[in-house]
């Protein structure tokens, strides 16, 4: 009995901890189309950085990082006081409907021009179940950014075929044929595991393992995998983890909390059938656009608070500099700047580096003299400073630089339409990997930040 009682007060105490989060980003008193995010990529966690004493960790686990944000010069036109940046690697201010005509660019670590500020940075477990990240960014926000809402087909979860012409049904399958965790797999001779491997620029794929922790990479591919898991689907598919990551390259762009549409959208047909009578703020639903650009998703919410929904429907804690030191350790996570400390590596969007100012020239010469000759060095940081690059270490050889300049290549906010994939057969592949490269893809830029 007194066994069961610990253990219940145990349970009750760790689920009080987490609805603390309820509200970290969404009940601070600012307006919600006020408030923006941005995902940042995984990484592995090896425990080190779990400081809070409620906190479980197990090592080898994948977590995720997004940043969220808020603009003080929001002035009240919700969606319309926005331009957005596409898939077609422009500005779109044909939403804007007042005379401030703002972009959304909190995805950009340099402007100087930007109203949005960092109102903190999360970490969840990367889950590809019901009730995680994935599963309520796709249903929600991702319905409507992916135009799910916009096909005339009449898909359904039963639709074994609906991912093969249709950008959100092949997210979803996807996701849920993706592993959790560190998973046995008897698809090769011997004992291996598959996980997922996170990738630089925030990208992901699919790792597989010969040890339970799936921390030691075995000789086999992804590619492999795929040869022998027969039940797979999307995941089989010629470039599943290309089409996978140029659809989640949407979120490294920013984001309202609110999910929303890019052109006027009435409640009508199956989206009002079953959309659910809920008020303003109740479960995250929100009221209509006040412009029309409403998003009634595939849960049957409209307007819902995607960021509330990491709050209350995931395992969300708040993240701190050393988790962001052991993400940008592994190369894996987004350029961001947090307490003066830059962390990550890469850009997206329409992002430039800053031009370093150009040295006076009687400066310039009086260093060239004291230096004997020698040639000026070069400072890689924009503000603040890089993590490690404080307390003594070498520069390129502390931690968070051992990446410098390795994700020189180009990524972008484009997500290629399945049907094309499929045509294209293995041709995404190729193309994305040598888009990486050094060429473009889609017009969309992502360069390594210098360091």
């Amino acid at each position: 009995m007194k066994t069961h009682l610990v253990a219940l007060c145990l349970t009750t105490l760790l689920s009080a901890v987490d609805a603390d989060m309820e509200g970290a980003v969404t009940d601070l008193g600012y307006d919600s189309y006020s408030t923006a995010w941005r995902y940042l990529g995984s990484y592995i966690d090896d425990c080190s950085t779990s400081s809070k004493w409620y906190s479980s960790c197990t090592s080898g686990t994948r977590k995720l990082l997004w940043a969220a944000y808020y603009d003080p010069n929001y002035e009240g036109e919700q969606i319309g006081e926005y331009q957005y940046y596409t898939s077609d690697g422009e500005w779109d201010d044909s939403t804007c409907t007042g005379d401030r005509c703002a972009k959304m660019d909190c995805h950009d670590p340099y402007t100087e021009d930007s109203s949005w500020e960092l109102l903190g940075v999360y970490k969840e477990s990367v889950s590809f179940d019901n009730d995680n990240f994935f599963e309520q960014l796709f249903k929600h926000q991702g319905y409507c950014l992916w135009d799910g809402d916009k096909e005339d087909n009449d898909y359904g979860s039963q639709d074994s075929d609906a991912w093969q012409d249709s950008n959100y049904w092949f997210m979803q399958t996807m996701r849920k044929e993706l592993p959790e965790g560190c998973t046995q797999t008897s698809g090769f001779s011997g004992t291996y595991y598959i996980a997922m491997k996170p990738q630089e620029g925030g990208d992901m794929t699919l790792g597989v393992y010969t040890d339970s922790s799936c921390s030691t990479e075995a000789d086999y591919t992804y590619e492999d995998y795929q040869s022998y898991a027969t039940s797979l689907t999307a995941t089989a598919s010629s470039g599943a983890f290309d089409t996978w990551n140029a659809g989640m390259d949407a979120y490294k762009i920013c984001q309202p909390c609110r999910a929303y549409n890019r052109e006027a959208t009435e409640c009508s047909g199956e989206h009002c059938d079953r959309r659910r009578r809920l008020g303003e703020e109740e479960d995250g639903q929100g009221d209509e656009e006040q412009n029309g650009f409403n998003c009634y998703d595939d849960a049957g919410y409209q307007n819902c608070n995607q960021c509330y929904k990491f709050e209350t429907h995931t395992d969300m804690e708040e993240a701190d500099a050393s988790d962001l030191s052991l993400a940008d350790s592994q190369g894996t996570i987004l350029l961001i700047e947090y307490d003066d400390v830059w962390y990550g590596s890469g850009l997206v969007g329409d992002v430039e580096e800053p031009e370093e100012e150009e040295e006076p020239e009687d400066e310039h010469e009086e260093r060239e003299a004291e230096a004997m000759g020698s040639s000026m060095g070069s400072a890689g940081a924009y503000g603040g400073h890089y993590a490690g690059s404080a307390g003594g270490s070498d520069a390129g050889n502390g931690a968070g630089t051992s990446h410098s300049n390795a994700y020189g290549a180009v990524v972008g906010y484009s997500f290629a339409g399945v049907a094309a994939l499929l045509a294209l057969g293995g041709a995404l592949v190729v193309a994305r990997r040598g888009a990486r490269q050094g060429g473009t893809l889609d017009g969309d830029i992502y360069v390594a930040a210098p360091r």
